[in-house]
């Protein structure tokens, strides 16, 4: 095997996993048994992480996490799949493509695949069987043919041959019987197994999903999804700085005002999901940062927020978690701007007090402006040197979103509010794009340079064509919000 790059990786991550003696397992905390059910095909163990050098055979390679650096072994028979959401027909037509920001990918599918699920033991059979065969999830699909199999206590798998996609699940036909299988995984993805192969395996631009055993502190794999990362190669413009922007679906909701803003002043980047709370920040961060410390690879500047998905956290909770994300945040040298968590809307509950366990009341107004931004805040205060956009202070004292502040919200599963809901899309979204363009741009020290022009149309902005959220608005005023710098630095720190 090739290890060159190994010792490099180790110091790079401050963790070791040499020194073992025969036999002892390392205390890796990203190993752990599948959450929902054992695997007796593929393994009961499962890890992931970003790909590090792989060895010229492509026996082995190593994955960063937040553990360090572990090293993945590939069994003899070790099955390289792919995992990626499918767009709708995506099975009957036989493609998958897959997009990764602006970078489309496309995968062949064969006309055959079948789908196999595991149970954790006899007793998850039993209750199983009891149930009537209602729809199981955690099922995964693959290339090679796998004989038809209902469970037993003895053999606790059901597998058989994809029919069609059914909503949520997929018919699946066992003998002469069609069962629902659920064959979505992390983010919603699927996992085609046998999809892919060891050559495909690529360092730095791919998150590995491994299921296998450990053999002291070596993880031997027995099947590898592989997720697509965004690959800076023929992307990004070496003349210009690095900046990723970690956020929920918030993030989500300006990431077009913002990348067209800053095209032509910065690389641009975002972790290939919704980052949802600070919990799952804490779980991933070494892998959304990716290999930084690797040539053309570093990042420059990173934006970052928790807080919707924290509206039921402790401080406590909360602030350690933000803690611990700043302290990788940290280790990259970038310059570092917190971006405040947007407002609840007036169509949601009112406001409540902290529970009497210590968690924020949830999804109701003021939950924001009286706990998660004032928690997260006590901590950025800590840190001088992280700037900071505040998007609240944006939403909750222009004009402009005045209707969305006091109409937006939740009106049942039934129903849609025509004012929205917590996210801002469309229109809404702009100011809050270009307020943290503004923000990345000044704390690189380029004040000076103009963020690109709002693409937006007059067409666009004509009072008369508005949604019921921005009805009325004041034109004049709002094209004044995005192009004056004083405007949009008045909300940054």
């Amino acid at each position: 095997m090739q290890y060159s790059n190994l010792s490099v990786l180790f110091l790079v991550c401050g963790v070791s996993i040499t020194g073992l003696t025969p036999g002892q397992t390392a205390d890796f905390v990203t190993v752990a048994a599948e959450r929902s059910y054992g695997d007796p095909y593929t393994g009961d163990m499962v890890t992931n992480g970003i790909i590090t050098p792989i060895d010229q055979d492509f026996n082995n390679f190593y994955i960063r996490n937040a553990d360090g650096v572990i090293e993945i072994l590939l069994e003899a028979d070790a099955k390289i799949g792919l995992q990626s959401r499918v767009q709708k027909g995506g099975f009957e037509s036989g493609e998958v493509v897959c997009q990764v920001a602006d970078q489309v990918h496309r995968f062949e599918l064969p006309k055959v695949l079948y789908v196999r699920r595991n149970f954790q033991d006899a007793a998850a059979v039993r209750d199983y069987l009891a149930k009537g065969s209602k729809p199981i999830f955690d099922g995964k699909l693959y290339v090679d043919p796998i004989p038809d199999h209902l469970p037993t206590e003895q053999e606790p798998w059901i597998s058989g041959r994809f029919v069609q996609e059914n909503g949520r699940f997929m018919d699946v036909k066992v003998g002469d019987d069609i069962y629902q299988i659920g064959t979505q995984g992390h983010d919603g993805q699927h996992r085609i197994m046998g999809l892919l192969k060891r050559a495909d395996i690529q360092p730095f631009t791919q998150q590995a999903f491994v299921h296998g055993h450990m053999e002291g502190d070596v993880f031997h794999a027995s099947e590898v999804a592989l997720r697509l990362l965004e690959d800076p190669a023929g992307k990004d413009d070496p003349a210009l700085l690095r900046y990723l922007f970690i956020g929920d679906s918030i993030s989500g909701n300006y990431d077009k005002a913002l990348r067209a803003a800053l095209k032509g002043r910065l690389n641009v980047y975002h972790p290939p999901t919704n980052c949802g709370p600070v919990r799952k920040g804490v779980q991933n961060i070494v892998q959304w940062l990716g290999a930084y410390d690797q040539p053309g690879l570093q990042w420059d500047v990173i934006s970052f927020n928790f807080g919707h998905w924290d509206s039921r956290n402790t401080k406590e909770e909360y602030q350690a978690g933000l803690e611990a994300v700043i302290s990788e945040l940290r280790k990259t040298k970038a310059e570092l701007v917190f971006v405040t968590t947007t407002p609840i809307p007036g169509g949601y509950p009112g406001p409540e007090d902290l529970q009497r366990d210590g968690r924020a009341p949830g999804r109701v107004q003021q939950t924001m402006s009286r706990f998660i931004n004032p928690w997260a805040l006590e901590v950025i205060a800590r840190y001088p040197e992280i700037g900071i956009c505040d998007q609240h202070a944006l939403l909750t004292h222009e004009p402009f979103y005045a209707t969305w502040m006091e109409a937006a919200g939740t009106v049942g599963k039934s129903k849609k509010n025509i004012y929205g809901d917590l996210h801002i899309g469309g229109i809404l979204a702009e100011p809050a794009g270009r307020i943290l363009a503004r923000r990345v741009l000044d704390i690189l020290g380029q004040e000076e340079t103009l963020l690109m022009a709002s693409p937006l149309t007059v067409g666009q902005l004509d009072p008369d064509r508005q949604r019921p959220a921005t009805k009325g608005l004041d034109v004049e005023d709002f094209i004044e919000l995005l192009h004056k710098n004083e405007r949009l630095r008045k909300y940054n720190r």
